[in-house]
């Protein structure tokens, strides 16, 4: 195994990313799509702005007609700068999934690391965090993921 392998050796350069003002069903054919559990969030500036899984989508279908209520409330008072009253609510609360975003679902805190950051650092970041996979940036921007395949292969070598 070489030790002196960093984040930027042993990333997967290319990975597929979700916009943070994506409505959630275009979300769900994205995951289907590219048959993927979840993927970095981005604003249209392409900075790292969160994360998102299949969980955060169910998570959100399982909501009280109350609570998407609340997120609709907030779609709408962020983009059109205004809100509703509750029986316009319930005839948009039908098509929640298309009127929603990423950005309501989305986890905000990112495991990250730099690119320069040495195998051992990843893996204990990982390892403490208790995840699978995480992301590279480089001002902010996303430039590769880790995997623990990645981990795993870059020790086996």
């Amino acid at each position: 195994m070489k030790t002196d392998l960093c984040a930027q050796d042993i990333m997967t350069p290319h990975v597929l990313m979700a916009y943070e003002g994506w409505s959630i069903r275009r979300l769900s054919g994205f995951f289907m799509k590219n048959k993927i559990s979840g993927a970095p969030v981005i604003a249209s500036d392409h900075s790292l702005v969160g994360v998102v899984t299949v969980t955060d989508i169910l998570s959100f279908e399982t909501k009280s007609c109350e609570e998407k209520s609340e997120l609709l409330q907030e779609v709408y008072a962020e983009y059109v700068g205004q809100t509703y009253d509750d029986d316009i609510l319930q005839t948009m609360m039908s098509k929640a999934d298309e009127n929603c975003t990423v950005n309501q679902v989305m986890t905000r805190h990112v495991i990250k690391v730099d690119g320069k950051a040495g195998l051992q650092e990843v893996a204990y970041i990982m390892l403490q965090h208790g995840i699978r996979r995480i992301f590279v940036t480089e001002n902010g921007l996303i430039c590769g993921v880790i995997s623990t395949h990645n981990i795993l292969t870059a020790i086996a070598q």
